[in-house]
């Protein structure tokens, strides 16, 4: 009985930090998403600018990402 209360603390530790992972994703996408559209409208004011576009480059994988996570979360949270 201690072994399995050992190792139930164990799992309880590593879901925790799986957790923060995935805490507050969906306001982390709509964040990202918002940074994302703002470089853009930047791009179309200044097209000649490349650190703009290098930036939008940045933020188009962080924001497809977050995108996957977020799907990810919330088709695992339909699950249950």
């Amino acid at each position: 009985m201690l072994i399995l209360c050992k190792k139930l603390k164990r799992v309880k530790d590593v879901l925790k930090d799986f957790n923060k992972n995935f805490s507050k994703i969906i306001e982390r996408v709509l964040m990202a998403r918002k940074a994302m559209k703002d470089v853009q409208c930047l791009i179309q004011q200044i097209p000649i600018d490349l650190d703009i576009h290098k930036a939008e480059s940045t933020l188009v994988k962080e924001f497809v990402r977050l995108a996957q996570a977020e799907e990810s979360f919330l088709r695992q949270k339909s699950r249950v």
